[in-house]
Parts: C-alpha cells; sequence; structure tokens
C-alpha cells in the first residue's frame, strides 16, 4: 500500500509541478489564449485526475484514494471556477462508469460533482490563491473523510481508512504546494529582475533597451508612428544653479507627465538619457505627431514645476518629430532623423518644436 501511495503521490507531483512550470514561462503570450486557458487547465487536471485514479490505493468495498481532489483543487488556482468545473466533471464521470457501475462508485462519483460544484462556485466570488487554498483544501478533506467512512464495511476499516487517506491527502499537498511556491518566487524574482533591467531607475520610465523593443516591434510588424524626442531646455543650467538632486526631481516630475500623458493616447514614453525622453505615437501620421508634441510641450510649460526645497522652477522643452515610414524604415534612421529635427528646434531657442519634415521645406 505504501509503495502505491508513493508511485500516486509521484504522478501528482510531477503533472502539477511540470503544469505550474508550463504556465508561468507561457505568463508573457497568455493574452493570446486567455479565454482558452481555464479550459485547458481543467482538461489537464481532468486528465491527471484520470492517471491518478488508475494508480489508486484500493480498499475493501471499492473505494480507492488517491491524488485527484488535490489536482481540482489546484486547477482553480491556475484557471479559476470553469477548470474545477471540468476537472471535477471529466473525474466523477470516470469514476461512476470506469470501475464498475456500482453504490460505492456512483457514491463516490457524485461526491467528486458535489466539491467540484461547491468549490466552483464558492470561487466564483472568492478565487482561489496561495493564501486561501487552504480553506478550500479542509473543505475537501473533511467530506472526503466522511464519504470513506460511511463507504467502509466497517467501523474499524472506516476509521483506518479515513487516517491513512487524510495523511495521504495533508502529506501530497502541502509538499506539491511548497514547491509551487517556491517556483511562483522564482519567476517572481525573475521577472522584477528583466523589468528592472528595462525600467529607468529615477523616473520609472522604460528605459533605451525596452524602447527600442518597442521600436523593433512596431517596425517588423509595419505599424506607422510618430517618434517624438524631448529635450529639456537648459537643463545643465538647472543643475548648477539649484544642484543635482533638484535636477533629479525634475526629470521625475516630467517622467511623471509624460506617464500620464501618454496613458490618453495609444503612445508610450521611455526616458533614453540624461534630459532626453522619447515618446512613440502607434499609428500617428506627421500632423498627429506635431499635435500630440504640441499638447504636451505646452502642458509643460503651462506646468511649474515645485521641487522639495521649496522652488517653483519653470520648465520648457525642445521637441523634435519624426514619422514612419516618411523619415527612416529603421530604428538608427529614425533616430538620425529625430537628432536632426530636435537640433534645429535647440537652434531657434527655448519651447520650439520641428518635424524632420519641415527641414526638407
Amino acid at each position: 500500500m505504501l509503495l502505491e501511495l508513493v508511485i500516486n503521490f509521484s504522478i501528482l507531483f510531477t503533472f502539477v509541478i511540470f503544469s505550474y512550470w508550463l504556465y508561468e514561462s507561457l505568463e508573457p503570450y497568455q493574452d493570446s489564449f486567455i479565454e482558452l486557458q481555464p479550459w485547458i487547465v481543467g482538461l489537464v487536471a481532468g486528465l491527471t485526475g484520470l492517471l491518478l485514479m488508475g494508480t489508486a490505493v484500493h480498499y475493501q468495498n471499492d473505494i480507492i484514494s488517491d491524488g485527484r481532489f488535490i489536482s481540482i483543487l489546484l486547477s482553480g488556482l491556475l484557471g479559476g471556477p470553469i477548470a474545477i468545473a471540468l476537472s471535477s466533471l471529466i473525474i466523477g464521470v470516470f469514476r461512476i462508469y470506469v470501475f464498475g457501475l456500482s453504490e460505492t462508485s456512483i457514491f463516490g462519483g457524485l461526491n467528486i460533482l458535489v466539491i467540484g460544484g461547491v468549490i466552483a462556485l464558492i470561487s466564483i466570488k472568492r478565487p482561489i490563491t496561495f493564501r486561501n487554498i487552504y480553506f478550500y483544501f479542509t473543505y475537501i478533506v473533511f467530506q472526503v473523510c466522511i464519504v470513506f467512512y460511511i463507504l467502509s464495511d466497517t467501523k474499524i476499516n472506516g476509521l483506518q481508512n479515513v487516517i491513512q487517506t487524510a495523511l495521504f491527502y495533508i502529506v501530497s499537498f502541502y509538499i506539491t504546494l511548497l514547491v509551487l511556491k517556491s517556483i511562483r518566487n522564482q519567476f517572481i524574482r525573475m521577472r522584477e529582475t528583466e523589468k528592472m533591467a528595462e525600467t529607468d531607475y529615477l523616473t520609472g520610465l522604460p528605459n533605451n533597451r525596452r524602447f527600442q523593443q518597442i521600436i523593433d516591434d512596431l517596425l517588423s510588424n509595419n505599424v506607422p508612428f510618430s517618434l517624438i524626442l524631448i529635450d529639456i531646455d537648459s537643463f545643465k543650467k538647472v543643475n548648477k544653479t539649484y544642484g543635482h538632486p533638484v535636477g533629479d526631481e525634475i526629470l521625475q516630475q516630467i517622467g511623471t507627465q509624460l506617464k500620464n500623458y501618454v496613458k490618453t493616447i495609444n503612445a508610450e514614453a521611455a526616458r533614453i538619457s540624461g534630459e532626453e525622453f522619447y515618446i512613440v505615437c502607434k499609428e500617428a501620421a506627421p500632423a498627429y505627431g506635431i499635435h500630440y508634441a504640441n499638447l504636451i510641450q505646452s502642458q509643460i510649460a503651462k506646468t511649474p514645476l515645485v521641487v522639495s526645497t521649496g522652488y517653483v522652477i519653470p520648465i520648457t522643452v525642445s521637441i523634435g518629430i519624426c514619422s514612419y515610414p516618411d523619415n527612416g524604415n529603421t530604428s538608427k534612421e529614425l533616430a538620425f532623423s529625430a537628432d536632426k529635427a530636435i537640433m534645429q528646434a535647440i537652434a531657434r531657442g527655448s519651447n520650439q518644436l520641428v518635424h524632420f519634415n519641415q527641414l526638407n521645406n
């Protein structure tokens, strides 16, 4: 019996851990199949449950013990109520018919359907998380033990079945959950590291590396856009007059303005170096690029920045704009066009704006 329990746990552990690792690995791509995810998770959990029943420990009266309920519960962690309902339906129907139709198989199958239905309904309002999954698990163990005791032919056998099943469930569940948490924490740390590598530490905006990826994605998908290059006027003078800490506050506040602004349009902002920022306006022709640049330039000029030292510092920006595909077909060509445009804007004085097309005129 012990060997059978170990084999059953090994199957449960292997399938759950591999499925969760695959789930976390595909997280960046989940938007493309988000609607199918609960059904996929439910199907995998259901098939895992069938395999677990195939290697279950058999007691008297056709009672079997395995890790199928843990598979159903963990499906709710990844796929929600739909996954729970689907996996419990697959396993419940299988339990009723496959081992031979009997009072025990019907009772056992209905028990699976009831437990799955109750958990699915509750999880609609209280989704299963790593924090509250213990309450759902306690309910499952409690109900399974009651059913095992009722189906047992004698009170002694019933008590023995309950103790063995409860111990198997508790050990299997907590070991599996402990490893799942460890895997989740590893993925969280990995994603945080990746985000830090692509985020400007001062403003929280994407850095030059991440912005390059954004531009490359747009170019590879042939999406037209306008590129806005922003340079803070006389920023070296600000640093010299008020100090670099104040200069950092200016950068942070400008970054916040840009971050809020791009939420109102189909655009993304980034800090690429020093006092220079980029905004890429997707699906924006040159005229729209100029319009969006005018709005942000006007907003910054009309919003004097208050720093921690109490100074109120008026800030203006010079802006150079270029558009794809009009002014370049590669990121380097577009960066060159934006640089030429902003050099002309700076040459005209503070708070100026130039589109690359205007240079040719």
